[in-house]
């Protein structure tokens, strides 16, 4: 196959936000089929409507037809608006389930701080200096790699509506969002954006009993919760990961631990206690508190310095690992170093000369066929290049496509493979975290790529 070079400048910052205003405006409401002619799915936003002069009736009809229109689906096929939704899953107070139905309608929320509101239709474009908050831009990124999940998944029964609904990244906003369309037939809702929301949305979704995936926050503070989803996750997760990878390599070593027990906003090490439990003895496992001003090297040092030493930094704050890493770059044993995920993209973590290896765990690896191929189509489409967040977003959600259009639930994964064949980055492997108890806290994805620092940067090590 022959390429041709495409020769149209790329678009960035300000002027591609303004083209995208154009562009949820002229076609926030359309809808696509997955790949059937009798089956559609519709993308929508909601906003307010609000009144509004029109010099034509095209100019009226383009504008009920923008983002300004409240979130109402409509059938491609023949027109009719409000094809009924009727999708609201019958769910027991254990776990979240998927009717087994190819005909029903599934229904699918994306909640993000869009705060359209902001972004008056008509003034913004004129407007070229107005700068939209770091949430709008990632939530616009995402939103644009749903619709090339859209564009991409093909099936022959899954029909399934997909609302994109503004919550303002506003705790007042989030909760009313449920009291309206198309609350409360709804099947999944994907969202909020950060942290801010997290745990009161899980609180919501749970007491409607609508699994939750939460796409970019994770939290291993969610308790009996069976209908919470990190897609990222937990720190649980990626050091009971890292355990069982630095077990496997090194079985015979005392495995060392470092963490700030002086830090009252860390985790507790009593959490890493506890998964440490199932990997190590109590005499492979020592516990050393370190503050990053500590003279590290003194307290690190031991008289043998020939010895392999193995050593994981507990903490998900890269300002504590990075300066503790710096700080065991003297000690004379050849060190393994594991730590959390939030390395993986700190800016100079070691320098070029760092004598010792580092690994983490990462979710996301963009090494692969499936991400050039997204990468070249998303910028043939949309003028630019994909964020992070857009791969995220369209991987994601063809994962929640063919779950639904296999009939399977989120915690199921023996499709697995066939349901992530094209996805971009990463795939989904979702486990429940328990509590003592041995009731369901909440679901992590549990599928990491392992990571080793080389030459100032990160690469996927092959297991």
């Amino acid at each position: 196959m022959i390429s041709v070079q495409n020769h149209r400048q790329l678009l960035n910052g300000n002027n591609f936000l303004i083209v995208m205003m154009i562009f949820f405006g002229a076609t926030s409401c359309g809808a696509k089929k997955l790949g059937a002619s009798k089956k559609t799915e519709v993308v929508e936003i909601n906003k307010k409507t609000t009144k509004r002069e029109f010099s034509s009736a095209a100019e009226k009809k383009r504008y009920e037809d923008s983002i300004a229109r409240l979130a109402v689906p409509f059938d491609l096929e023949d027109g009719k608006k409000d094809k009924i939704t009727n999708s609201k899953s019958n769910t027991s107070s254990d776990l979240p389930k998927v009717i087994k139905d190819a005909n029903r309608i599934h229904n699918i929320a994306v909640i993000l701080p869009f705060n359209l509101d902001q972004i008056p239709l008509g003034q913004y474009v004129d407007d070229s200096t107005k700068q939209l908050s770091i949430d709008s831009k990632n939530a616009v990124e995402f939103y644009l790699g749903c619709q090339m999940a859209r564009d991409k998944f093909q099936s022959q029964s899954l029909e399934t509506n997909v609302y994109f609904l503004d919550d303002k990244n506003d705790s007042l906003t989030y909760a009313s969002l449920f009291t309206r369309k198309p609350f409360p037939n709804v099947d999944f809702v994907v969202g909020p954006i950060g942290y801010k929301n997290l745990k009161m949305a899980a609180d919501l979704t749970k007491s409607n009993q609508i699994p939750m995936i939460s796409p970019f926050a994770n939290s291993m503070y969610i308790k009996d919760n069976s209908y919470y989803f990190n897609a990222n996750a937990s720190l649980i997760t990626q050091y009971k990961y890292l355990m069982e990878q630095s077990k496997a390599k090194f079985p015979t070593k005392t495995l060392e631990v470092i963490y700030d027990g002086k830090d009252s906003l860390a985790e507790s090490i009593n959490i890493l206690k506890e998964i440490v439990d199932k990997y190590y003895s109590y005499s492979n496992i020592k516990y050393t508190s370190l503050r990053p001003t500590d003279d590290v090297t003194k307290l690190m040092t031991t008289a043998d310095t020939l010895s392999q030493r193995i050593i994981l930094i507990y903490s998900s704050k890269d300002v504590y690992i990075k300066p503790v890493i710096a700080k065991l770059k003297p000690l004379k044993n050849d060190l393994q170093i594991f730590t959390s995920s939030c390395a993986k993209n700190a800016k100079a973590l070691a320098d070029v000369k760092f004598p010792h290896d580092i690994y983490t765990v990462y979710s996301y690896n963009a090494d692969n066929i499936n991400a050039n191929v997204f990468n070249d189509k998303f910028e043939e489409k949309y003028l630019k290049k994909p964020t992070e967040i857009a791969f995220q977003a369209y991987d994601l959600m063809m994962h929640l496509f063919a779950t639904l259009d296999k009939n399977q639930n989120l915690q199921d994964n023996s499709y697995n493979y066939s349901a992530d064949f094209d996805n971009t980055q990463t795939k989904f492997q979702f486990k429940p975290v328990l509590s003592k108890n041995g009731n369901v806290d909440y679901y992590d994805n549990t599928f990491m790529y392992l990571y080793k620092y080389s030459g100032g940067s990160f690469s996927v090590v092959k297991l």
